[in-house]
């Protein structure tokens, strides 16, 4: 079952819940079920072959492990996910290190806001959501 979960997850371009996993998994081997994918996903995590990250939709969503890493730009309005790479948070990484002596794992992060045309689409209304 790992290598078929495996496959499944490789084989995509999108991120994947642990159902759809199963979902797809199951066309290769129909007796597979929800405690053996989880347990792989856990496995595969712990291998370093596979990442996961929440992208607000509640759940956790898996992809392949990829170098260098990469972090996640998530809009609340459209749900777009925009990619984007590691250096961003390298001078993050080394002022927590300096100031706090803290060695961060930002291996894998999503952070929220609005994306560039939901933020137009927003001000052309002419209303800003924390005013009265």
């Amino acid at each position: 079952p790992r290598e078929i979960i495996l496959s499944v997850i490789a084989q995509s371009s999108d991120h994947l819940s642990a159902e759809e996993i199963l979902k797809r998994a199951r066309r290769a081997d129909p007796r597979l079920n929800k405690s053996v994918v989880y347990r792989n996903l856990s496995l595969l995590i712990h291998l370093g072959l596979i990442s996961y990250t929440n992208l607000g939709s509640g759940r956790s969503e898996y992809e392949l492990h990829r170098h260098p890493h990469h972090h996640h730009l998530v809009c609340r309005n459209c749900h777009r996910i925009f990619e984007f790479a590691p250096q961003t948070f390298a001078r993050l990484e080394r002022e927590l290190n300096a100031a706090y002596g803290f060695a961060a794992d930002l291996d894998h992060l999503a952070i929220f806001g609005l994306c560039a045309k939901c933020r137009a689409k927003k001000n052309m209304g002419g209303h800003h959501p924390h005013k009265l």
